[in-house]
């Protein structure tokens, strides 16, 4: 059974009920790597309907990006080699790295779909920002956190972006950043492996000494 603390019965949380119902399939792809009746990539983007006395937004939120990383790492450390070298054409994160720029030499406010002007979709302004940030990300010259990502909020506008097509690139964002992520680590691991440590020169009575 799911454990959240709940918040007031006078508060708003996200409903039991949905949030018990993630949880269960995500312990079933857990135990059954092929059932895939969880994807771990969408849960950046999962909502929950609201109810007073419901799960605490903050604790099922913390809990939900721990999940992500968990399946993420599962997953994409499974298979090491593609980052050990992260510019080779075959890795899955120039693969990711490419979908993304595909998005981002795109002209403002055109980056994505329109909603028709009646209809409501996200501020091109705020997505078309954030879209410049990861140009400047993947340059090498900013930073985004996962966890920063988990915490975007798009404004709902007229004659937006469709939502469907940016909460779909959003996921392809933290499965690159996921990629960097586990690859640095994988690619670290492996380094530290092949240093020899001072005991293993004692060891071998090596006279061979650094400066």
């Amino acid at each position: 059974m799911t454990v959240f603390p709940r918040a007031s019965k006078k508060q708003f949380g996200y409903s039991i009920t949905e949030v018990d119902r993630l949880i269960a399939r995500a312990r079933d792809q857990y135990t059954n790597a092929s059932a895939q009746v969880f994807n771990w990539r969408e849960l950046t983007s999962t909502e929950f309907s609201l109810e007073k006395g419901g799960y605490r937004v903050d604790a099922v939120d913390s809990a939900l990006g721990k999940l992500q990383d968990t399946f993420a790492e599962r997953e994409l450390a499974g298979s090491t080699s593609m980052f050990f070298s992260p510019n080779s054409a075959g890795s899955k994160q120039s693969e990711l790295e490419k979908t993304l720029v595909g998005r981002t030499i795109r002209p403002r406010g055109k980056r994505f779909t329109r909603s028709s002007v009646l209809a409501l979709g996200y501020s091109r302004k705020q997505v078309d920002t954030l879209l410049n940030l990861i140009e400047q990300v993947i340059q090498g010259k900013a930073q985004l956190e996962l966890s920063e990502v988990r915490a975007l909020r798009f404004t709902l506008k007229r004659g937006g972006y469709i939502e469907s097509q940016v909460d779909g690139f959003v996921d392809r964002l933290v499965e690159y950043l996921q990629a960097k992520r586990i690859g640095v680590g994988v690619a670290n691991a492996s380094h530290h492996a092949e240093q020899p440590s001072v005991g293993q020169y004692r060891e071998s009575g090596s006279s061979d000494q650094g400066n």
